[in-house]
């Protein structure tokens, strides 16, 4: 552990204990704490930048400085610049949590509505994969049959991404029970754009659709149009 120097004990010896002040967590904040300098027992690094400052009492404050630098503030100040109290406030408390989350810990789980990194939305949990379902943030420019739909979606090349397809009936209806959190969704109940295609179909000539003002599921003709909203 380094010492203070004989410099800085004989300035203590004349000028009295330097005062330190900084912000030490307390429940769910931050409070400002001021205490003489000879309660710090010594200095420890914490990872990349970061260090802290040890107490005799055991209490570890925080500091967004490296190892090296909060030692030379408390054991190699410069007497002509210092003054008789050291403030810390500004690299302690908020400021001294981790820049970034520990590479070992697993990432945040997305929430419906999520926007991801390359642009889709996070549609929640596919009822028939049971993985995360992911959409395009907006409808096809325009309403299909469903023919139509199901060649678009397998044809589709967007977000980096070519396995698109057009959602099951059951994936459809996640969407429409989310559909608030993912937006950009015709709601109004018109038809055909408020109306929009499962890849389910029911007979040879029908298909399974739903519409998003009320989530009413109907089969209807194939050679209808509809809205679609592709899913992955």
């Amino acid at each position: 552990m380094t010492q203070p120097s004989s410099i800085a004990k004989e300035f203590s010896s004349s000028h009295g204990d330097r005062l330190i002040r900084v912000l030490i967590a307390e429940g769910k904040g931050f409070d400002p704490t001021t205490f003489s300098e000879t309660e710090v027992e010594r200095v420890m690094g914490i990872g990349e930048d970061r260090s802290a400052l040890v107490l005799r009492s055991g209490v570890k404050i925080p500091v967004a400085l490296s190892y090296e630098q909060l030692e030379q503030k408390i054991y190699e100040r410069d007497f002509r610049t210092d003054g008789p109290v050291l403030d810390l406030r500004d690299v302690t408390g908020e400021a001294a949590k981790p820049k970034a989350a520990n590479a070992n810990e697993a990432p945040a789980e997305p929430k419906v509505g999520d926007k991801m990194p390359d642009g889709t939305v996070f549609a929640g949990i596919s009822p028939e994969t049971n993985k995360p379902m992911y959409t395009t943030p907006a409808d096809t420019p325009l309403t299909m049959k469903f023919n139509e739909a199901k060649e678009y979606a397998a044809k589709l090349d967007a977000h980096g991404h070519k396995d698109w397809h057009v959602p099951t009936k059951a994936e459809l209806n996640v969407l429409f029970n989310n559909r608030a959190a993912i937006g950009g969704f015709n709601v109004t109940g018109s038809d055909p754009a408020g109306w929009y295609w499962s890849a389910s179909p029911d007979y040879r000539w029908y298909a399974w659709g739903q519409r998003f003002s009320d989530g009413y599921q109907n089969y209807y003709g194939k050679g209808g149009h509809s809205a679609v909203r592709c899913v992955r």
